[in-house]
């Protein structure tokens, strides 16, 4: 009888706290930094799930630690794309590009009109730490989990 008394109430309890945990946030008292910080901060906590699968990362500069996290990954150029890949540790003065590139790639994507296979590229694998940053001139670039790990989970 204990038994299923407790039961209930861990129901009771289960139903009363549902709708908490689903509920709307109210951001529009956030400033536009505070919504891109937890932009970031979720964008983060979903790159280190087991469930995450792969993220398409639009042209820009981003920063491994930060924007991306470091780890072994597969980079795969976006459809239609023909795009230039860098890697480096230090951004120019104006913050846009890298001062020196120590790594970089021409990626063209299998569905771009011009791809040879017999020549080009459409993927990369790199191993990105902390502190480095990549660009990505045009379009976009999908990142998945290195093909050669044997689970999809992070550190």
């Amino acid at each position: 009888m204990k038994k299923l008394i407790s039961f209930f109430c861990i129901c009771a309890l289960i139903f009363a706290l549902a709708p908490a945990a689903f509920a709307n946030v109210d951001l529009s008292g956030m400033s536009y930094d505070e919504l891109v910080a937890l932009k970031d901060q979720i964008n983060l906590a979903i790159w280190n799930s087991a469930e995450w699968q792969e993220v398409e990362v639009p042209a820009g500069v981003w920063r491994v630690g930060e924007d991306i996290p470091a780890g072994k990954w597969t980079v795969i150029a976006g459809n239609g794309c023909n795009q230039r890949f860098d890697i480096g540790s230090t951004l120019d003065s104006t913050g846009t590009k890298l001062a020196k590139t120590d790594y970089w790639w021409r990626l063209k994507s299998k569905d771009y009109s011009y791809f040879d296979a017999a020549s080009d590229v459409d993927s990369v694998t790199v191993d990105l730490s902390d502190g480095m940053y990549i660009t990505i001139d045009v379009g976009s670039v999908t990142f998945t989990p290195y093909a050669g790990k044997p689970s999809l989970g992070f550190k």
